[in-house]
């Protein structure tokens, strides 16, 4: 039986430092298990832009001809391109070699069946680490017959997304875009060119080293580059992608970041107005704006378990419009139900454009609410259970729901702890009403949670 180490299977993929946690070996065996348990006949490949992508790209590549199976090979690809061909050909799955957003040192696989629906927690994740922990792993085959088939799918792909909009959607706009160095440095330029969009480029050379920052458009420190250059360059809106292009960030024009509750906010106005009635999901740790905001514009809003593999299963279950996390992952029904980072980053230019409206008067009516997370170590996973029954004692008279964790709500604030499925931290989210209520219930959780 190969050492496959047990930490690289995640809530949402496989992922780990390269090549100490995940490797060729790792790589190839999981593309064998993938192919087994969807029964697959054909899967769509693609990697990212890191170093250790190209290797591992191979493992998998030599693991799916074994198989015998048709491979659409599309090389290098932001994770909505490649989910794009799995719809566009069919498929039966697929396998990226990405990180997305983690640093350079780490590398992985993310896993989709057809119709890109996610194999995650709860969907498949679970079977194929049984098959690689605890069964006997199958020998080395001689490579039987097998098709590749590889195409032009990056014009595919910006033609797809481009026909949804017309030039004069973003005539005046001038917009600050950092690439982070990853995989949307290679598709925006074309997507930007056809449809005639002003863009001031920044960080867009493929560099999976990351040399100058994180791509992780989540993080506020991440976003200082941008911020400045949105000033010096007096752009209208700065954008920011993650490492594989499935998760946005914004700046205003004052180089502020713009947390993602807003953006839900207004692109929820946004399709309601035009889509009166329909679903979009919002996630737990969102702010009470965002289900106000579906609510008063006539939509049903829908919780959602954080993490993309959680709302990508939802959202096509209940056939709903739109859902964003906080972390930048966007899901549209016009894509598949699928992340949609370039596609959503589009349709807010779009909303600014046309609003005649500087970004941060948009967002101004929804800055109701005051709110503050906070990650606090925590390695012990086993005893997480146990801290939640003791703070949930002590709000007993809250609203309360562990659909992850736990939400305690009242009229005037709200909040929620619970397990980061990523790392070795506990995340807490605290709302209030006023700045004061909120610094005095975020200082009462924290105690309760570190005596």
């Amino acid at each position: 039986m190969a050492k496959i180490d047990p930490s690289i299977f995640k809530a949402y993929d496989i992922r780990g430092i390269y090549p100490d946690e995940i490797n060729e070996k790792a790589a190839y065996l999981i593309a064998k298990a993938l192919v087994k348990i969807l029964k697959a006949k054909s899967i769509v490949l693609a990697r990212d832009m890191r170093p250790s992508s190209e290797p591992l790209y191979r493992a998998v590549l030599r693991s799916l001809k074994e198989e015998g199976i048709k491979i659409y090979d599309v090389g290098l690809a932001t994770t909505p391109m490649y989910m794009y061909v799995i719809n566009f050909e069919k498929a039966d799955g697929g396998i990226i070699v990405t990180a997305s957003h983690n640093p350079a040192k780490y590398n992985g696989l993310r896993l989709e069946g057809k119709m890109a629906a996610s194999i995650g927690e709860g969907s498949g994740m679970e079977e194929i680490k049984e098959i690689l922990l605890y069964k006997t792993q199958p020998r080395n085959l001689r490579s039987r017959p097998f098709e590749i088939i590889k195409k032009d799918y990056l014009k595919k792909y910006v033609d797809f997304l481009a026909k949804k909009f017309l030039p004069e959607d973003f005539y005046g706009l001038t917009i600050a875009v950092d690439a982070g160095n990853g995989m949307t440095g290679m598709i925006l330029p074309e997507i930007f060119k056809k449809l005639q969009i002003n863009y001031l480029p920044l960080y867009f050379g493929l560099d999976g080293t990351f040399p100058h920052h994180d791509a992780d458009p989540s993080r506020p420190e991440n976003l200082r580059d941008l911020g400045d250059f949105v000033i010096e360059r007096e752009a209208d809106v700065g954008i920011a992608f993650d490492g594989d292009g499935d998760r946005v960030g914004f700046v205003d024009e004052a180089g502020e970041p713009i947390d993602m509750d807003y953006i839900s906010s207004i692109l929820a106005e946004w399709t309601l107005k035009k889509q009166p009635g329909e679903k979009i999901l919002y996630d737990l740790s969102s702010s009470k704006i965002v289900r106000e905001t579906i609510g008063q514009n006539g939509g049903k809003a829908i919780i959602c378990r954080t993490g993309h593999s959680f709302f990508r299963k939802l959202i096509r279950e209940e056939s709903a419009y739109f859902g964003c996390e906080k972390s930048g992952h966007c899901m549209l029904k016009e894509f598949f139900y699928v992340e949609a980072a370039i596609l959503t980053a589009l349709h807010v230019m779009k909303i600014i454009n046309q609003s005649g409206k500087k970004i941060s008067d948009l967002l101004a009516p929804f800055k109701k609410y005051f709110s503050v997370f906070t990650p606090i170590d925590f390695k012990n996973r086993d005893k997480f259970g146990a801290l939640i029954e003791k703070i949930e004692k002590e709000y007993l008279d809250a609203k309360l729901s562990h659909l992850d964790g736990l939400t305690a709500e009242y009229p005037d604030w709200w909040f929620n702890v619970r397990l980061s499925n990523t790392e070795p931290i506990i995340r807490l989210r605290v709302e209030a009403d006023t700045p004061e209520l909120l610094k005095k219930k975020q200082r009462e959780i924290l105690k309760k949670l570190q005596d």
